[in-house]
């Protein structure tokens, strides 16, 4: 009996032991055949700590090595991480050894066999003797190349989206985004749009659309244009009008739109890119108003033309010469109806005949000194009869009505005046 008691208990005793050993190769079984890497790290009291291997899961062939690499102290696993973290890895993990930590955690770069670079998540156990001295590091690592670089990609897109935002914040540009519903109540603004007067929150939370913004001689027409767009298939267009803000400047605007639809092609959002043009098209305003001023006075002009050159009045604009008694008029303007004496516009635009060649000999000097003594005077109008000689030698009596003028200074600078034929006159002895 006593001898199968024992045969009993060792029977017993060899059952647990199995058991255990049986978990212990499960366990095993389920790491190495699972992304988790597990280690058991020799703590070293060096400043530059490699962390030797005393063991390493199977399923480290994952990152090219073999088990037997690192066990060997062939390879220290100092020697995976990439250089440009091993430094931040060293320090982290002497910092919590030092505040007296139990456990480390740290995302940094590992390099495989291949050559190939890959994120790592390190969870780690910090084990001491009964002194407290760090002996081991039993951790895992878990390969998160792939939400890493997704990380960095999201981190990138928010980078650049702030970077948009910042750039649209400190120009004259708004960005919306507005549901397809009556008067456009907005899902986004973009922060500028405090040049209207509101704020961003003051769309979004629906206290103020975008719609009653619109000046009211506008609202129909922009109205009108997004149904014709919205039912024609258009994709964006783009159109200007005029808007209101809360203080009741009133702005332009040039508006570009794109009609964002369902898949079955029917409008759901409105994405308003809106840029306050109000100088320019005050610019445009002034400068058609301008335009349309001078096309005016040149009709008048024209007309004022077509008067004089059907009229016994001969306009001209004499350009001064220098201040003395011999001055021979230069001239400047000649209507059309010189032809009368026989002369064109262009003998004397052309400067090869002034208006003092034509003026009768005998009379010349005598208009030259009258009309010298009227400028010295500061007289302001000249009125004179006298001859003049046409183009076939014909006299002809004519009277002169001039307005002198002056420059700021006083000084003259051209004769404005009408010449008229008084020939018949004259002869009468009227």
């Amino acid at each position: 009996m006593g001898s199968d008691i024992g045969n009993n208990n060792t029977s017993g005793s060899k059952s647990a032991l199995g058991k255990v050993l049986d978990r212990k190769e499960t366990l095993e079984k389920i790491i190495d055949n699972s992304p988790v890497i597990a280690f058991l790290w020799k703590a070293e009291d060096v400043p530059e700590e490699k962390w030797p291997v005393e063991y390493v899961s199977a399923n480290v062939s994952l990152l090219g090595y073999t088990v037997e690499e690192f066990v060997s102290g062939r390879l220290l696993y100092g020697d995976i991480v990439h250089p440009d973290d091993l430094k931040m890895v060293e320090d982290t993990l002497r910092q919590r050894c030092r505040e007296g930590g139990d456990f480390f955690d740290q995302e940094y770069r590992i390099i495989l066999k291949s050559g190939d670079v890959r994120w790592v998540d390190e969870r780690t156990y910090i084990q001491r003797d009964d002194s407290g001295n760090v002996t081991h590091y039993q951790g895992t690592i878990f390969d998160i190349t792939e939400q890493k670089y997704n990380d960095i990609a999201f981190e990138e897109a928010l980078r650049r989206q702030r970077s948009l935002e910042d750039i649209i914040n400190n120009s004259s540009t708004m960005v919306f985004l507005w549901r397809a519903e009556d008067f456009w109540p907005a899902d986004y603004a973009s922060e500028n749009v405090s040049n209207l007067g509101y704020s961003a929150e003051d769309f979004v939370l629906g206290r103020i659309v975008y719609g009653d913004l619109i000046h009211p001689d506008d609202y129909q027409m922009v109205k009108d244009t997004l149904a014709e767009k919205c039912d024609d298939g258009s994709d964006n267009y783009t159109q200007e009008y005029r808007v209101v803000t809360k203080d009741g400047k009133l702005l332009w605007v040039s508006e570009k739109t794109f009609i964002l639809r369902d898949i079955n092609g029917n409008p759901t959002h409105f994405q308003g890119i809106v840029q306050d043009i109000t100088k320019q098209k005050e610019s445009e305003i002034a400068l058609k108003d301008s335009l349309e001023k001078q096309a005016e006075l040149l009709e008048r002009k024209q007309a004022l033309e077509t008067i004089v050159n059907h009229s016994p009045v001969i306009a001209f604009l004499w350009k001064a010469g220098p201040e003395d008694e011999k001055e021979l008029w230069p001239v400047e303007f000649v209507s059309d109806n010189i032809t009368q004496f026989g002369y064109t516009v262009d003998e004397f635009m052309s400067g090869d005949l002034m208006y003092g060649n034509i003026v009768h000999p005998e009379d010349l000097p005598e208009v030259q000194m009258e009309l010298s003594d009227i400028c010295n005077e500061g007289g302001k109008v000249f009125v004179k009869e006298y001859r003049i000689r046409t183009k076939s030698g014909e006299e002809r009596w004519v009277e002169e009505q001039t307005f002198v003028q002056r420059n700021d200074e006083g000084v003259v600078t051209n004769y404005q005046g009408i010449i008229q034929d008084i020939t018949e006159r004259k002869e009468k002895g009227c």
